[in-house]
């Protein structure tokens, strides 16, 4: 999964960044319109530690996320509508953004338009997305359209059909995840990664001072998860930032002095999976336990892919449980016994927190 941390500037993005990544990428300044930071960082799971002690594996490997912080988008570039063409290329790569809006007050941060409007700048993004990508869709027609008057192939004309409504979409002021698209349709414009197609997140970075009314605030802007495909969540990124670089048990006391039962990477990777419908599952065995990221109804078959390509053109079946009764039992054969170990074929469709243990023929 890769996810784009897109913003104003001056509104905390490169300090979230900071803060999922673990990193150190300077922040401030924003008039550097050409530097992008990339980090991949690993999901958090307890369950993964408990699944390799009964096995004794010798390696813990975490599913993984990819971080893209980009430029700010400013003022002069809704009005020009023109972004950085690599902060674009960047974004168009990536499985959804992660849009984070400042409702943190700070004198010293002075915001870019003289006042915090949390609105407002939601509203400036998404226009300078909208534009960028009506500039994609207008210029792909304008070669179809010409294409179809030599070529009068059913293809061109289906793709014609679905871009006009893209650029009325787009026109109408409104982002292209409201469509409801059939496989096909999806299939046809995957390639052009638009960014107002892409499951939204916004993400409201509030001030340490606000920490208390947290929960209002996220009552109030709630109003955005009507739209298709957007989640919103809550975090005081500075605050975030500076637990991310205690140690374990020096940032759990930090976390209980100011009432946080979770950390903003908990709660972001939890958005994050639920937006995108993905799921977590493991395979284990004495040299490795791992964690998967794979998509809400695919199959054994497909979990095999993940694990090695070669498996799922030779998939057999997989042994499968879910973790927790893994845990329970103890090990492997004490799950046979008790009934909890299954046998499933190449329809089944994987869950989150199952176990499998991967069946296929040997190749040559």
């Amino acid at each position: 999964m890769k996810i784009g941390i897109v913003g104003r500037p001056q509104v905390g993005k490169t300090t979230v960044f900071n803060t999922l990544a673990q990193s150190n990428a300077e922040i401030g300044g924003y008039t550097n319109r050409g530097q992008i930071n990339l980090s991949t960082a690993n999901v958090p799971d307890e369950r993964l530690a408990q699944l390799a002690a009964i096995l004794q594996s010798k390696k813990i490997t975490h599913a993984t996320i990819d971080y893209v912080d980009v430029a700010g988008v400013t003022k002069s570039d809704v009005e020009q509508a023109e972004l950085d063409t690599g902060t674009l290329a960047s974004l168009r790569t990536v499985d959804a953004l992660a849009h984070v809006v400042r409702l943190f007050k700070d004198e010293t941060v002075p915001h870019v338009d003289g006042s915090v409007d949390a609105e407002r700048d939601i509203e400036s993004v998404s226009l300078e997305f909208a534009f960028a990508d009506l500039q994609i869709v207008e210029g792909r027609l304008t070669r179809l359209r010409k294409q179809f008057q030599s070529q009068k192939l059913p293809e061109l004309q289906s793709e014609i059909r679905l871009l006009e409504r893209c650029q009325q979409t787009l026109e109408d002021g409104k982002p292209l995840r409201v469509l409801d698209l059939s496989a096909n349709e999806e299939k046809l414009i995957r390639g052009y990664g638009f960014l107002t197609q892409k499951p939204l997140l916004l993400v409201f970075n509030i001030g340490e001072t606000q920490l208390d009314a947290a929960d209002d605030i996220l009552k109030r802007f709630k109003k955005y998860e009507a739209a298709p495909q957007t989640a919103v969540i809550v975090l005081a990124a500075q605050l975030e930032m500076e637990l991310s670089q205690l140690e374990d048990a020096d940032a759990e006391i930090f976390m209980e002095e100011l009432g946080l039962q979770e950390s903003a990477l908990e709660r972001f990777i939890q958005t994050s999976y639920h937006l995108l419908g993905l799921l977590t599952f493991f395979t284990i065995n004495p040299t490795e336990s791992r964690a998967w990221t794979l998509r809400e109804g695919q199959t054994a078959v497909d979990a095999a892919g993940r694990v090695h390509t070669d498996f799922a053109q030779a998939f057999i079946r997989s042994e499968t449980i879910n973790w927790a009764d893994l845990i329970g039992c103890g090990s492997y054969p004490e799950a046979r016994n008790r009934g909890l170990l299954r046998s499933e074929g190449k329809t089944y469709q994987v869950q989150e927190g199952d176990v499998l243990l991967i069946l296929a023929n040997p190749t040559n």
